[in-house]
Parts: structure tokens; C-alpha cells; sequence
């Protein structure tokens, strides 16, 4: 099948938005911190232990379903959304650089990229 030019761009674009996901899951689990911290003042404030292995694995679950994207898997697109839904709704109160981060890659996947991958949906299997 031949992949216009704005699909591989969106699934370029993605792979850039979910890897800074990733990044940044690997950052929190690499220091055991969070971003802004200082800024807020909330250096009184504990991560949850389970926070920075589930914001790898949906990450690592949003990536898998981008690459299923690229071959036309209607699974893709459902596994990516649902993993970005839930990295957004288990994010703690107190980390909005999470929630911005998960929420900008899940608005630009459903804005831009469903407006090019609906006219292909009859072709995703």
C-alpha cells in the first residue's frame, strides 16, 4: 500500500511525541523525580512507587501501537488512544508537566492524525 507523505509525517510526528513519553518516564524512573518540583515548591511531595514502571509501560504500549498504525492494524489506533487516555487519567495531581506531555501527544494523535488515518480506514485491517 502506498503510504501518502502525511501519514508517514504522522507517524513520524508520533514517534517523536511518544518517545519524549518515554523519556520522560525513564527519567522519573532513573531519578525518582519529578519535573517542576523546585518550581512548585512540592519538595515535600512523594511519588507514588508504581508511577514511573506504568508510565514506561504505556509509553512503551502507546509505541507498539504506533508501529501497528504504520502497517494498518485497526488495533493501533485503539491501543494507542486507550494507552494516552490512561497515562492522562492516572497521572498524580501534583506533576502537571505529565499531564501536559501525555495530553498534548494524545490531542495531536486524535486531531491530526485521525484526520489522516479515517479516508484510509477501510483499508486497516
Amino acid at each position: 500500500m502506498k503510504r501518502s507523505i502525511w501519514f508517514n509525517g504522522l507517524i513520524g510526528l508520533m514517534f517523536i511525541l511518544v518517545g519524549g513519553i518515554i523519556f520522560r518516564g525513564y527519567r522519573i524512573w532513573s531519578t525518582n523525580d519529578f519535573l517542576f518540583k523546585e518550581h512548585f515548591n512540592m519538595s515535600d511531595s512523594v511519588m507514588p512507587s508504581w508511577y514511573p514502571n506504568a508510565t514506561l509501560g504505556l509509553g512503551i504500549l502507546s509505541l507498539i501501537g504506533i508501529i501497528l498504525v504504520y502497517f494498518y492494524k485497526k488495533i493501533g489506533v485503539y491501543l494507542t488512544i486507550l494507552s494516552l487516555f490512561i497515562a492522562i487519567a492516572m497521572q498524580p495531581e501534583f506533576m502537571p508537566d505529565g499531564t501536559l506531555y501525555s495530553m498534548f501527544t494524545l490531542f495531536v494523535f486524535i486531531g491530526y492524525g485521525l484526520a489522516v488515518i479515517i479516508p484510509h480506514w477501510k483499508e486497516f485491517k
